[in-house]
């Protein structure tokens, strides 16, 4: 796939800040990028752009969206109509945008604060704004020289009023006043007045100016890392707000108040608190947020491919979803360092951390509910083999088989077992401590899964594996043609629905291992199931924890409220894990 379009707003009053954004954008990305601009847009537009990166960077139509890798949309207000076509093929990127839209974006970054603060983002951060690199050497006190800038667009003609205020305060000589006229700038020039026609650098000339003049924005916050005083006359009230917010200095809407004017510029401190509005925070690059996030493979939803699914949950290295056509929460991942590795590290050090003793150490508590788990397994077959009047023994695959314990529980109870890890040292453990048949690999490869003829199984297993696949309903499409008519399905997995869960959803995902790619529900997982071929005769109810209940924190174990909350946690399946038993059918009547 070729790379990123950048699509800025071009709409008419939006300025031309969203496509100046853009445009520096690409040229960090160039030549595997492009810009879209709409074909209804302003001529005078489109030449100031092609003027600046060239023709063969402009797109004018969408119906190459789908060849780009993802598309970035830096737009005030997103409309879900507008993009989610793309989400089949392409990551998509928000960048300071809102609207109905927002929800369905794979990536949310704000910049800019915004007045909805619950508007969930991925990422919110002034230190992505690509700031000046030059500025004031000393603090400004006195205020001499000023700069008047409302954008590339200025629709509400704010420039000729703003001089028109200044003159009149008597603060300031003609000479001493510069102002700078976008491309798409109505107003005439005004005479004896210094002007910056269409500069290409702004932000690296603002330090030569002890005070700007403009509406909230980009320009404010560059102005202000500067070292320059800010001062704002805005086109909105909504821009006001937004500016009383962060904590500009206003002076009115769309008229300038002189005797406002006059007391800020009575201010020796002013530049010093703007500067203060971005002291301290975090630099970043947007550029390499933007890159690093389109690395990723888009997916959609595991189980069913289904894309253009609302956000529940963002934040900086994850997104999670609620899939509109199976109903399966499902995250996708933009950054992989937090990935554990399955290797004698984490069977031992990582073990240890969480459950207070290694892997090998647990074998025998993991061994003895593995017996449970071969035992409610025998009975699934028992009756359909019975009927089929089937001796031989039957096949079991364990997928995530670790050291071997439930391998060990299920050939205790008559089956003749097989495994699959990707974790090396425990596949040597299990093929010649244990004398196992094991496989080293992962269900994912497809040459891993050629190794297993259709219908040549009578059980494959899961425990703790299901919520780690990716390509699920490849792998849950292979397991339906691999078990044999008849055979079982065994899973578990951590319980979407267990009181952990409902008490807090947010904080349930937001604590889940960053490879937990699923988050089932007793009811999806019978949902999921029967769409592959399997039908659900047995969940149980797993790690269940009393003192989670809300409330309950300080509930001892033996009393009569902890049994009686155990209870409730059983019945209502309300335990953070559960277990699946699924026989294989050929068709769910």
């Amino acid at each position: 796939m070729a790379g990123i379009v950048f699509v800025p707003e071009t709409a008419p009053g939006a300025g031309t800040g969203h496509v100046r954004r853009c445009i520096e954008l690409y040229k960090r990305f160039a030549p595997d990028a492009a810009l879209y601009l709409p074909p209804e847009v302003r001529p005078e537009l489109l030449r100031s752009v092609t003027d600046e990166v060239g023709s063969d960077a402009v797109i004018q139509s969408t119906q190459g969206f789908s060849n780009f890798q993802a598309i970035v949309l830096d737009r005030p207000v997103l409309q879900r109509r507008d993009f989610t076509r793309w989400l089949r093929h392409s990551i998509v990127i928000g960048i300071d945008s809102g609207g109905g839209g927002r929800r369905y974006c794979s990536y949310t970054i704000d910049i800019i604060p915004r007045l909805r603060d619950n508007q969930q983002a991925n990422l919110k951060s002034i230190g992505l704004l690509e700031l000046p690199r030059t500025v004031r050497s000393t603090a400004v006190t006195q205020y001499t020289r000023a700069l008047v800038t409302f954008g590339g667009e200025d629709p509400e003609n704010l420039t000729p009023r703003m001089v028109s205020a200044l003159l009149r305060s008597g603060e300031f000589d003609r000479q001493n006043i510069t102002v700078v006229r976008g491309p798409l700038a109505r107003w005439q020039t005004v005479a004896d007045l210094r002007v910056l026609d269409r500069p290409s650098n702004l932000k690296d000339v603002l330090k030569e100016f002890d005070i700007v003049f403009t509406s909230f924005g980009l320009t404010a916050f560059e102005a202000a890392a500067a070292g320059a005083a800010v001062v704002l006359l805005n086109p909105t009230r909504y821009h006001a707000r937004l500016g009383r917010r962060v904590g500009f200095p206003s002076i009115g809407v769309k008229t300038p108040r002189v005797m406002r004017l006059r007391a800020v510029l009575n201010d020796p401190q002013l530049a010093r608190r703007c500067s203060q509005l971005i002291a301290g925070k975090p630099g970043a690059d947007l550029a390499q947020t933007i890159g690093s996030v389109c690395a990723i493979r888009h997916w959609g939803c595991p189980v069913c491919r289904n894309t253009g699914n609302p956000a529940i949950l963002r934040d900086s290295e994850r997104t999670f979803y609620r899939c509109r056509s199976c109903g399966i929460l499902y995250r996708e991942a933009f950054n992989n360092s937090g990935m554990p590795r399955y290797d004698e590290h984490y069977f031992f050090d990582e073990y240890r951390r969480q459950y207070g003793k290694t892997y090998l150490e647990d074998y025998g508590s993991i061994r003895k509910a593995g017996l449970q788990r071969a035992q409610r397994m025998n009975r699934i077959l028992k009756r359909h083999r019975k009927a089929a009047n089937q001796r031989r023994t039957a096949d079991l695959l364990d997928i995530g088989c670790a050291y071997g314990p439930f391998l060990d529980a299920a050939r205790a109870c008559d089956f003749r077992v097989s495994g699959l890890d990707v974790a090396a040292a425990a596949v040597h453990y299990v093929r010649y401590e244990l004398r196992f048949p094991v496989i080293l690999g992962s269900i994912e490869d497809q040459k891993t899964r050629d190794r297993w003829s259709p219908a040549s199984l009578d059980a494959v297993t899961m425990w703790y594996v299901v919520e780690h696949i990716q390509d699920l309903r490849t792998v849950l499409r292979w397991i339906g043609t691999v078990v044999r008519p008849g055979g079982a399905l065994a899973l578990s997995t951590p319980n979407g629905a267990g009181i952990s869960a409902l008490k807090n959803r947010s904080g349930f995902l937001a604590h889940s291992p960053g490879d937990h790619v699923t988050v089932w529900t007793p009811r999806i997982a019978r949902r999921v199931l029967r769409r592959h071929g399997f039908r659900v005769i047995r969940i149980v109810g797993t790690g269940h924890h009393p003192e989670r209940f809300p409330g309950c924190a300080a509930v001892k174990p033996a009393t009569a409220l902890y049994r009686l909350l155990y209870g409730v946690s059983r019945v209502f399946r309300l335990g953070d894990t559960f277990e699946v038993y699924a026989r294989r059918v050929l068709r769910d009547k």
